[in-house]
């Protein structure tokens, strides 16, 4: 598709590299721009060949890899690649593939060949100019991965010490995929925890056979063998890796709802695996399950407030959109937050209280009505922010939440009846369905009759929002 030079300024000037650029330059730059298209697979760049080009994705989605792993995938409009050996003139260091038809911008370096000798100093200046916005915004974000990482680190150190203070212990994988296994044998590893991993539920039996487990886990194609764990009190903890997508594991939780503990896993993000695998079983083996700072940077202070009236729910919300606003957390993102807020809240006064029955207390009444808890009632909203994750929690006293309430609400809500299981109580019934889908991640802690909490987590970079929300629990 051939686009008019001053349409290419006009869209360019939107990509970060280009902010700063005036008009003029902009229109420069696009007399420059070829409009291109590649159909899914083609190959944009092969690792160790040559490449003249810059391209700057438009739409579609390209996948990078080197020595044939995949190193990440690009489908945000204006991202670059091919930079480095154009600028340097070495051949590719890494493969670009198109996953997804795609539509690019793209400049050529043999382009600049055709321009008139009294021009070409002119262009060489812009192009400069271009490579130096490129290699500074490139900086910009190698400087936060490093800061990351310096975070996720002290996070995995801190997990890892708690495992050992445990006292280590033996732990059973049940896994196929060796991809998969990976991040486990790393997030184990110097823990002091035995690990041993069958590629497949006879070779899972024949280990249950031989050894005591302090945990056992196993993907959801293997899940034959936690029944076995649970019906002949194999290990204490048996729990279920799953995929990230909270469809698809409602099916498989409503098949197997023996199971107490959960774990989603995103199969290309080796860190995210690592460091909720390590915090799960530290929390397992040291009998720990609650507290929001499990999920953030170790020392990160945690805010609290009591939750006591039904109509001090705006003052708490704008008490946690105001401490997190002054973080500099975006709006996207606090929007969010609200809207999670605001069903936890309603839950903590309307749906947790019970009385010493176990009869629920206020959840038939309309949510306009007005109620004061007792002090033995009252919920705990926390809620702080390591600079990478935003967490909020509501803790109850009454420990009412089941697994068969998450799967049947999740049921009813992704099945197109919300509401059809709140006969006789005045909430529309779609709660759990708007925290989880709002949050990146949920996770619900239970102990039966003690405590339930749930804890939802968020990228504070708006921009990374999980494609698909997901959710963890464990019930005790």
């Amino acid at each position: 598709m051939k686009m008019h030079p001053a349409e290419i300024a006009k869209e360019i000037g939107k990509y970060s590299f280009f902010t700063s650029f005036n008009k003029d330059l902009l229109l420069q730059v696009a007399t420059m721009i070829h409009c291109e298209s590649f159909p899914k697979g083609s190959w944009l760049l092969q690792e160790g060949k040559k490449n003249t080009a810059l391209y700057f994705l438009r739409s579609g989605k390209v996948e990078v890899s080197l020595g044939g792993e995949k190193l990440i995938e690009l489908d945000q409009m204006g991202e670059v690649f091919g930079e480095m050996s154009v600028i340097t003139s070495n051949l590719t260091s890494t493969s670009v593939k198109a996953i997804e038809d795609l539509d690019c911008f793209v400049l050529r370096s043999e382009d600049f060949g055709h321009v008139h000798p009294k021009d070409k100093d002119h262009f060489q200046a812009l192009l400069f100019q271009i490579y130096c916005f490129i290699l500074t915004e490139r900086l910009v974000r190698t400087n936060e991965k490093a800061r990351l990482f310096e975070i996720l680190n002290r996070e995995l150190h801190e997990a890892q010490h708690a495992i050992e203070k445990s006292g280590g212990g033996r732990v059973l994988l049940v896994e196929p995929d060796k991809k998969q296994q990976l991040p486990i044998r790393m997030a184990l590893g110097g823990t002091g925890v035995h690990l041993d991993i069958a590629q497949d539920s006879a070779t899972g039996f024949a280990y249950l056979k031989e050894h005591k487990y302090d945990i056992v886990l196993a993907e959801e194609a293997c899940v034959d063998v936690l029944k076995e764990v649970q019906e002949n009190n194999l290990s204490p903890f048996g729990v279920l890796l799953t995929s990230k997508n909270v469809q698809g594991n409602i099916s498989v939780l409503e098949s197997n709802r023996f199971v107490k503990n959960i774990i989603s896993r995103e199969a290309d993000d080796r860190n995210a695996t690592i460091r909720y695998v390590l915090t799960a079983l530290s929390k397992l083996l040291n009998n720990d399950l609650f507290g929001v700072e499990k999920y953030l940077t170790w020392g990160v202070e945690v805010q609290s407030r009591p939750v006591v009236k039904s109509t001090e729910r705006e003052a708490l919300r704008e008490d946690v959109f105001a401490y997190f606003k002054k973080m500099g957390v975006r709006n996207s993102v606090l929007d969010r937050v609200n809207t999670v807020l605001e069903e936890m809240l309603m839950n903590a006064i309307y749906d947790a209280p019970v009385d010493g029955s176990g009869k629920s207390m206020y959840n038939h009444l309309s949510r306009k009505e007005e109620i004061t808890l007792a002090t033995h009632h009252q919920s705990q909203l926390s809620f702080a922010s390591d600079g990478v994750l935003l967490a909020v929690a509501v803790r109850d006293p009454f420990g009412g939440l089941t697994k068969d309430i998450v799967v049947n609400y999740l049921l009813s809500c992704y099945g197109g009846v919300a509401g059809s299981l709140n006969e006789g109580k005045g909430g529309a019934g779609r709660g759990l369905h708007q925290i989880i889908e709002n949050a990146d991640l949920t996770v619900f802690n239970v102990k039966k009759g003690v405590r339930t909490e749930v804890i939802c987590l968020f990228n504070v970079d708006g921009q990374k929002k999980e494609a698909q929300p997901s959710f963890h629990y464990f019930f005790t």
